[in-house]
């Protein structure tokens, strides 16, 4: 008996546990997102980066003018503040990185008109000791103007003019902060504080100037996947080496972790191979943006565009649409949420929601549940009135006397002999004596002639 309740108990156990959702269990590292939702996340915050600069030269000493010189370069960037704050490459808007980009743009120059005697380099020596480059007023820095093009959006806001609000130059930490017109912008998040470690896998993102020379225009960046090599400094300023291949161009473009998070900004490359390529650390970019009091919290479109996301990986496709609906009506310019959100109505439309499935699920394990308890209980009330009825009539014993009641003659049964003498005297008392009859009348016996 105490097999079938306990087999019942475990029955009823097993499947009241059906009906809960267990809490997930807390990973000890965090998972790599797969690629795709990688791409997905942090694209809508990459930029492409255009700087035109223009020098006025003039001679040392005297400070004649003798002319302007201008070069205008592409780099990448990525949206760190909802605000409309963009980090990139402190070289690529640094006066005194374009400065240096102007003398060179200026001794080649040089070098390539009819008449010329020396080299670039040669050339670029010559201007350095004998002219300024500056601003348009003696003591002034060049002339930068800076346009940040969103990758992912539409409409006139893709392009925006861009004011410089820090940078220093690449010796000195190669970082700058942009400000652009904006708010609910889309954002990428930074890595948890703290340089990353050799080992550490990493994706540079940004748009290599060669091949956009090469190839038809395009506003789409190229992902390079690599490791982190060392972290080395540079007169005491860190960088980090990573394996991750980068061309110029790339300059200013985010290197993300396996969830998307911001680790370094691209920075330089090392010898003509590109076998050493380094990152300004996000340290150096955190610094930056306290100094200025920039605020990284996520806002509206970057909660609900992610939540968008781990709903449509999830299956919870309904919950996805309304998150994506939400994004494109807080930004109509987010193309990829814009994407993303066919992708989940196609998605429902197909196959469903996750969360409906379940609710069907657990509606059919609750009645099998129930059917299971009543059989249950029912087997185990038969079994309860079973033992009570044993209870209330007991087998006669296989031993000993049997009780009669009172006044009963007891005593064992005889096994064998002759059957016991009739009762002397019956307990109901004496038998009185037989009444005696009438005798009958005698008989006459009649002659012929009587009758």
């Amino acid at each position: 008996m105490k097999r079938v309740v306990t087999t019942l108990l475990t029955g009823a156990v097993v499947g009241g546990a059906l009906l809960m959702t267990a809490a997930p269990a807390v990973a000890q590292t965090e998972p790599a997102l797969p690629r795709e939702r990688l791409v997905a996340e942090v694209l809508p915050a990459v930029t492409y980066v255009e700087t035109r600069a223009t020098g006025w030269v003039r001679e040392k000493g005297t400070g004649r003018e003798i002319g302007t010189v201008a070069v205008t370069g592409t780099c990448s960037g990525v949206i760190v503040a909802n605000d409309g704050h963009v980090a990139t490459a402190g070289h690529c808007v640094d006066a005194t990185d374009l400065t240096d980009s102007l003398r060179r743009r200026l001794a080649g120059d040089v070098a390539t008109t009819p008449g010329a005697t020396g080299t670039a380099i040669q050339y670029e020596a010559f201007i350095l000791a004998r002219y300024d480059i500056g601003g348009p007023t003696p003591g002034s820095p060049v002339e930068r103007d800076v346009t940040v093009v969103r990758a992912d959006a539409s409409g006139p806001e893709k392009r925006l003019d861009a004011e410089i609000v820090d940078s220093v130059p690449n010796e000195r930490g190669d970082v700058a902060l942009l400000d652009v017109d904006g708010e609910n912008l889309p954002a990428a998040a930074l890595a948890p504080a703290g340089d990353p470690t050799p080992g550490t896998p990493v994706t540079a993102v940004g748009y290599p100037a060669d091949r956009d020379r090469l190839m038809d225009p395009s506003r789409d960046p190229s992902w390079k996947d690599g490791t982190v090599s060392s972290v080395q400094t540079r007169d005491g300023v860190p960088f980090v080496e990573v394996s991750a291949d980068m061309a110029p161009g790339m300059s200013g473009g985010p290197a993300v972790d396996a969830r998307g998070r911001v680790v370094g900004l691209n920075s330089m490359g090392i010898g003509d191979s590109g076998a050493f390529n380094f990152l300004a650390p996000s340290s150096a970019l955190r610094s930056m943006l306290e100094r200025h009091g920039v605020v990284t919290a996520p806002g509206p479109v970057d909660t609900r565009y992610r939540a968008g996301l781990d709903a449509l990986a999830t299956g919870e496709n309904a919950d996805a649409v309304a998150a994506f609906t939400e994004v494109t009506r807080l930004r109509p310019d987010h193309t990829q949420a814009a994407k993303q959100l066919t992708t989940a109505q196609q998605a429902y439309a197909t196959v469903g929601d996750a969360s409906e499935t379940r609710t069907r699920t657990l509606a059919i394990v609750a009645a099998s549940v129930v059917a299971f308890l009543v059989l249950a209980g029912g087997v185990l009330t038969a079994v309860l009135l079973v033992r009570r009825s044993r209870r209330r009539a007991p087998a006669f014993p296989t031993t000993g006397p049997v009780g009669f009641p009172a006044g009963h003659p007891s005593g064992p049964f005889p096994t064998a002999g002759p059957a016991p003498a009739p009762f002397a005297t019956p307990p109901w008392g004496t038998v009185p004596a037989p009444r005696p009859e009438e005798e009958p009348a005698p008989t006459v016996e009649r002659t012929p002639e009587d009758r």
